[in-house]
């Protein structure tokens, strides 16, 4: 028997071990450059990472595509630093085709959808064109459709979006039309070799303005679902889900205005083998925030409400259940996770807001800069089951930290996986590391893990010894979770940051 509780003792602690991450950071260290308000894509090949950025640039009013290249041999020292993948621009004037939006297809391969407004036809025409993101080679931009334009500054919409096994693409055209009349758009899906499989035009109800704004949704099995706001006379605004079965040709309207004029603060889509699941927040519209944001007023997603909505493979709802939460004055829905018939919605508190600067030079009045600013109250996990839609549990972890500025709020980021059954988060807290003084705070940021198991317990927290960062008055590099790729179920690639300097590391189990 004492030998058998030895064993025990010694697995135990062989399996805490395996569960005490540590890290390994580079000597050597790189700038970031251009990441602020940038949409940004990573991938790992296996020897290198490849940083994929873009951002629309109203200056050639067309996106600017980057590309930093690390190789993992050398230190993760920087092969290429904004390796340009963007449209070429012209000697003289500028580029007539617009990158409307980007895909990453396969490995190092991405789509670009290409608009252009065709001045003879007056036409609104749209392109595809592969990129590499290694080599920058591109394809010639192939015509996909067209859509009646009125002239170059009343050219329409396009809305387009990738389904989640890259298999299918939804289009929605939208043309400029009359304020007085229905809304026309025209439905599109187009398959992996960018062909159009299936169209059909369709005609939305009266409202009082035309939705600038259209969220395309297309399933893996090529159904397209729109959610759009309608704005009727006399009504608050609310959303619809306007559902594409594409076998045959009805397109169903899902009303989801909410009791008491509460309104769908977010939503996110999840793609399943028997169907698609649709969880939005409801929110009351009421907000108490008491955040400080250096002046800038905080943008956040309150929730009252959960609203889970599960439509099968040919777009029949199945289920569609509202849940009431205790009031969350900002909760951002950043990842919805099925495993085990469970869906695991995670999410955070980070709140965002930008205010303008004075001009730094007053001969130039008009040109004043934007200042960022973050501020993280904690995180959020919800899981549901996703048979009847019931909540498990909600668990929060309660963690303020201090305002940054300019930095897309990168050390208030988190890195989630799941280890022996349990959720693990880390994450950054923040902590006084000049404690003896009541005069002078110096705040330094540890990394800090937190696990929470099947029944929503989070049943430890604790500090990473040997991290490597934060801490100290003279070493500024703290974790910084906005960048974190999976090289195996074990190890993670990761970097820190201080300032606009980076190392990059590895997260090991």
């Amino acid at each position: 028997m004492k030998k058998i509780g030895f064993l025990l003792l010694m697995c135990n602690g062989f399996i805490s071990l395996a569960q005490n991450p540590t890290f390994t950071w580079s000597e050597g260290n790189s700038s970031i450059e251009n990441e602020l308000n940038y949409s940004i894509q990573n991938y790992f090949d296996g020897k290198r990472i490849f940083n994929v950025k873009s951002i629309y640039n109203d200056k050639i009013f067309n996106k600017d595509v980057f590309v930093d290249i690390f190789s993992l041999n050398d230190d993760f020292e920087k092969d290429e630093s904004n390796f340009s993948i963007g449209l070429e621009q012209p000697v003289m004037g500028l580029n007539t085709k617009t990158i409307n939006t980007l895909f990453s297809v396969s490995n190092k391969e991405y789509v670009y959808f290409v608009t252009e407004f065709n001045s003879e036809t007056k036409e609104f025409e749209l392109f595809t064109q592969k990129v590499n993101i290694d080599t920058g080679t591109k394809t010639k931009a192939i015509f996909l459709l067209k859509m009646p334009a009125k002239n170059a500054f009343n050219i329409g919409d396009y809305f387009i979006a990738q389904s989640e096994n890259k298999q299918f693409y939804g289009i929605v055209s939208r043309p400029t039309g009359d304020k007085k009349l229905n809304e026309k758009a025209t439905l599109y899906v187009v398959d992996s070799n960018f062909k159009i499989v299936k169209s059909k035009e369709y005609e939305f109800g009266f409202t009082t303005k035309q939705s600038f704004d259209i969220k395309i949704h297309i399933t893996n099995n090529g159904n397209i679902a729109l959610v759009r706001e309608l704005d009727l006379p006399k009504i608050k605004p609310y959303k619809s889900i306007f559902y594409w079965d594409t076998k045959t040709e009805n397109i169903t309207e899902h009303n989801l205005k909410q009791d008491l004029d509460f309104q769908l603060s977010q939503f996110k889509w999840k793609e399943t083998d028997n169907g698609s699941y649709f969880i939005a927040g409801v929110s009351d519209g009421k907000r108490k925030v008491t955040i400080d944001l250096g002046g800038a007023l905080p943008e956040g997603n309150p929730v009252n409400e959960l609203l889970l909505m599960h439509f099968d493979v040919t777009g029949k709802i199945i289920l569609n259940i509202k849940t009431t939460l205790e009031k969350q004055n900002n909760l951002n829905f950043e990842k919805v996770i099925l495993k085990d018939n469970k869906l695991w919605i995670l999410c955070n508190e980070l709140y965002t807001g930008s205010k303008r600067l004075p001009a730094p030079d007053p001969t130039k009045p008009l040109e004043r800069p934007i200042e960022y600013s973050y501020v993280s109250t904690g995180y959020g996990i919800i899981k549901l089951d996703a048979t009847s839609g019931k909540i498990d549990w909600f668990t929060r972890i309660n963690n303020l930290e201090p305002r940054t500025i300019n930095d897309n709020g990168a050390h208030l980021k988190y890195l989630y996986f799941f280890r022996n059954n349990q959720l693990v988060l880390i994450y950054n807290d923040s902590r006084d590391i000049n404690p003896n003084s009541k005069y002078f705070v110096r705040d330094s940021r540890f990394a800090v893990t937190s696990i929470i198991n099947n029944e929503g317990e989070i049943v430890s927290t604790k500090e990473i010894s040997n991290s490597g960062v934060g801490k100290t008055y003279n070493f500024c590099y703290e974790l910084d979770l906005s960048f974190a790729l999976p090289v195996d179920e074990n190890t993670f690639i990761v970097r820190s940051r201080c300032g606009n300097s980076a190392r990059y590391g590895y997260l090991k189990f």
